[in-house]
């Protein structure tokens, strides 16, 4: 990922440019935790500001931060850092095919008395290129989705070209962990308050919110993911063996923040969320397990054992208290039922409905943004979503509206079709490489992430925990930052034997 042209900086203190990157990174993290899932468009386009200014901050002259000349990398030796970078080619292309849907509407959404619906244009560049549906900004469009895409995967590559410093990267990871986690807490004691508001003072258009996140699918996500970064650092600061029996430290702060996420996690009574992250929370105690026993003692085992299945129980009675069992059987008699009815459930068949849409148009797909004005034709097909309810005497009534397919693989599909799916699933794969690569220097951690990874990705296939811009941008940001650094740390303690 460096090259030796790259070494000579490393032995130096962190710039003022890296600190400034490093700042807008944080800033960033922090602002996914508190925007309201990042639908609005002010935190929107604020993660959008952010991402051009770090890559502004890469690319600006030393002289703008009066830096000695050799002391930090110049603008064009970060071009050819970004060049290399098979990340920032994977991204530049996804983002291109968008801009390239943009620019070739296909459709465009009309807007009667009282409905709305599509209707068939000539696409300027003609049918046989990409094409999108020509919609307003503010609901959702190409333009907003390249908004999305952009602030995220921008952000991610300057992390990977920009951060050279360690110190910088557990800044940005714990203040994530730190705002998450608030975040979190802050959705028990809403819950526990009987608040209607978000925050004690903001209207949802969904009742159904956790923490600040309108949908508490998506909230009950975002924790998750805040367990799998509390969980690597756990792992990270456990390297250094004089911390791993410490009773305070670093990594005992981490451990923490795993369970209270996972007690934030089952009380807001999403059941993949709380049915995936307690399989990670088992995963993260085993690891730990068989990582202190081959690391110490016996009884300083037995006393570890100890100590971690007391806050567990803790963690457990705490939950059990303020727990809602006539809700949490209700939501899981639910479940119960999809099993039952596996292949007439409303997720299943929405997502048979988004396939069916993205067969028609399996090449390019319908646009970025497009789903919610295409997928009402596909959606017509199943009485059962596409009507609200049904009465016994007068038959199917009222009218379901999806703004997402609650599967957001089936979803890119659809939307991107296969040519535009191939960049984007090669951005998934190379971190899932660059994850392999440091499987052998660091075990624990790398094998903990994967598995977060992979339950994060099945969790996709339920939901549309990805259609959310603030869940977006933190993922591909925070594990860009966990794999730099691991990669420094490598190099680190390569350079030190």
């Amino acid at each position: 990922m460096d090259s030796n042209e790259d070494k000579k900086f490393y032995a130096l203190s962190i710039s003022l440019r890296e600190k400034i990157q490093g700042l807008l990174v944080s800033i960033s993290l922090i602002l996914t935790a508190w925007s309201f899932g990042g639908y609005h468009n002010s935190p929107l386009h604020s993660f959008l500001l952010l991402s051009l200014l770090s890559l502004f901050v890469l690319l600006a002259p030393q002289a703008w931060f009066k830096e000695p000349e050799g002391t930090t990398p110049t603008w064009r030796h970060t071009v050819r850092r970004f060049i290399k970078l098979p990340f920032f080619w994977f991204s530049l292309c996804f983002l291109a095919y968008i801009i390239l849907q943009i620019f070739n509407p296909s459709a465009q959404q009309v807007y009667g008395e009282n409905s709305w619906w599509i209707e068939a244009i000539r696409a300027p560049l003609g049918s046989d290129w990409p094409s999108s549906v020509q919609s307003q900004y503010g609901e959702m469009n190409a333009l907003r989705a390249l908004v999305t895409h952009s602030s995220a995967l921008l952000l991610a590559a300057g992390i990977f070209v920009g951060i050279r410093r360690r110190a910088v990267i557990l800044f940005a990871l714990w203040t994530f962990m730190i705002s998450a986690t608030t975040m979190g807490f802050t959705a028990i004691l809403q819950e526990l308050s009987g608040t209607q508001k978000i925050l004690w003072s903001y209207e949802s258009s969904n009742l159904n919110f956790w923490g600040t996140f309108i949908y508490r699918n998506q909230g009950a996500a975002f924790l998750m993911l805040n367990m799998l970064v509390s969980g690597a650092l756990y792992f990270f600061y456990s390297r250094h063996r004089s911390h791993i029996f410490r009773s305070g430290g670093p990594h005992f702060i981490c451990f923490l923040c795993v369970f209270l996420s996972l007690a934030s996690i089952w009380l807001s009574l999403s059941r993949g969320g709380m049915v995936l992250a307690s399989i990670l929370t088992a995963a993260f105690i085993s690891l730990i397990f068989i990582y202190s026993f081959q690391q110490a003692s016996i009884s300083k085992w037995l006393i570890k054992l100890a100590v971690s299945l007391s806050i567990l129980l803790l963690g457990a009675f705490f939950v059990l208290q303020f727990t809602n069992f006539k809700q949490l059987d209700a939501r899981f008699s639910e479940l119960t039922q999809v099993e039952s009815n596996f292949g007439t459930d409303s997720r299943m068949l929405a997502s048979k409905a988004t396939l069916d849409m993205a067969k028609d148009r399996l090449k390019f797909g319908w646009g970025a943004g497009s789903f919610r004005y295409v997928f009402p034709i596909y959606q017509s097909n199943y009485e059962s979503i596409w009507y609200h309810y049904y009465n016994k005497k007068k038959g199917w009534m009222g009218r379901k509206f999806y703004e997402y397919a609650h599967n957001d693989w089936a979803q890119f599909l659809a939307e991107y079709g296969v040519v535009g799916c191939v960049p984007l699933g090669l951005l998934f794969f190379y971190l899932l490489y660059q994850s392999l690569l440091k499987i052998k220097r660091f075990p624990f951690l790398v094998v903990f992430l994967l598995l977060g990874l992979f339950l994060i990705f099945l969790h996709n296939l339920f939901d549309f925990i990805f259609s959310s811009p603030s869940y977006w941008i933190a993922f591909w940001s925070l594990i860009a930052l966990i794999l730099r650094l691991l990669h420094l740390e490598s190099k680190a303690t390569s350079n030190n034997t």
